[in-house]
């Protein structure tokens, strides 16, 4: 009788050191748990960009003008920061913010934030939702199929009235604002896809709705893409088609685009190529503008040109690169941002000497 309190003393310590040994177990579960979700929340934030500088010289009327430009290289100066949250089970968060730099200057072109600002939610299966300033369906066939992009002395944009805007008062050619878009997943065997739609919040001409449908499978790459926007007064319509082909020893790229509101059109055609040349590669480029409607229909252009991309690196590389336009009627277009005023109906060329890197 006597040793009964001792023992049951012994058991107590035995039941409270169940009990912590339990705790711990669970505690231990608990923070392998949460280990275990923290693996699949893995997070990335990249800082990128572009920097390219040239020294442009542009001919017309007689004028010659020598200045320091940027963006001569398949794309402009630019600086960005994005990122992912790779949240499990195929889901993603991830943002994107890019500004368009001047470096020649220092300085920065337009809204800060204004190449691009998006927040999306991605899903491997079902697609990808994305919110912000964006660029608009129809903008992308101009600079994907084309050997040039949409910049330097023999650019796709070079010859299209109105940008980056478009023509009758539309604001929404290459980007748009307070944007809500989609885009197809990859896995539907090479096709690509997305559909658009900005709200213009009482700014004319920045209503959007659009979409781009492609496809691209080994050698080749096409994609047709239709958007519109309403101004006070009238809709403009942009539609683009374009692809290019890869035989390997050259890379073949056509382009169709075509803009109208109510009674003018603009339709633009191009044809271009790409040569691997050792560690560089030789482009060129034809286009033709032809502008139709009350006023404008003599406003027409040519334009052809050519460079060669010397890579000095994966990201660094040099180039030299010529291009003229032949205007006609009324129309002015000049080959680079630099180039001395275009007389109504006059040709003017550039060449480039440049330098670029990408990080």
């Amino acid at each position: 009788m006597g040793h009964r309190p001792a023992m049951a003393a012994v058991s107590l310590i035995r039941i409270n050191t169940h009990r912590s040994i339990a705790a711990r177990v669970a505690a231990a579960a608990t923070s392998a748990a949460a280990m275990a979700s923290a693996a699949h929340a893995q997070s990335s934030v990249t800082v990128f960009g572009t920097l390219d500088l040239n020294l442009t010289a542009t001919k017309t009327g007689g004028r010659t003008v020598r200045a320091m430009d940027q963006g001569g290289n398949l794309l402009p100066s630019r600086l960005g920061i994005r990122g992912t949250e790779d949240m499990g089970g195929g889901l993603s968060a991830g943002f994107w913010t890019e500004s368009a730099l001047l470096p020649d200057t220092g300085g920065v072109q337009g809204a800060f934030w204004g190449r691009r600002s998006t927040l999306s939610l991605a899903s491997a299966s079902l697609g990808e939702i994305r919110l912000g300033r964006d660029y608009t369906p129809t903008f992308w066939n101009l600079s994907q199929f084309s050997p040039m992009g949409t910049v330097g002395p023999s650019g796709s944009a070079n010859i299209i009235e109105g940008w980056p805007f478009g023509v009758g008062g539309a604001a929404t050619l290459v980007r748009a604002s307070n944007s809500i878009g989609y885009f197809l997943p990859r896995t539907l065997g090479g096709f690509y896809g997305q559909l658009q739609v900005a709200l213009p919040e009482g700014v004319n001409g920045a209503k959007y709705t659009g979409g781009r449908l492609g496809y691209a499978s080994g050698p080749v790459d096409v994609a047709l893409a239709y958007g519109e926007t309403p101004t006070a007064s009238q809709t403009t319509k942009f539609t683009t088609f374009g692809g290019t082909y890869d035989f390997g020893v050259v890379r073949v790229y056509a382009n169709y685009f075509e803009q109208k509101a109510r009674d003018d059109k603009q339709v633009n055609v191009m044809l271009g190529a790409a040569v691997p040349v050792g560690v560089g590669i030789i482009k060129a480029t034809v286009a033709r503008s032809n502008r139709s409607g009350a006023g404008v229909d003599a406003d027409d252009a040519d334009q052809w040109g050519v460079s060669y991309v010397h890579f000095l690196s994966k990201r660094t590389a040099l180039y030299a690169a010529f291009g003229r336009i032949n205007n006609q009627g009324q129309a002015t277009f000049a080959p680079t941002d630099s180039s001395p005023s275009v007389a109504p109906g006059g040709s003017a060329t550039a060449l480039q000497f440049g330098v670029s890197h990408n990080f």
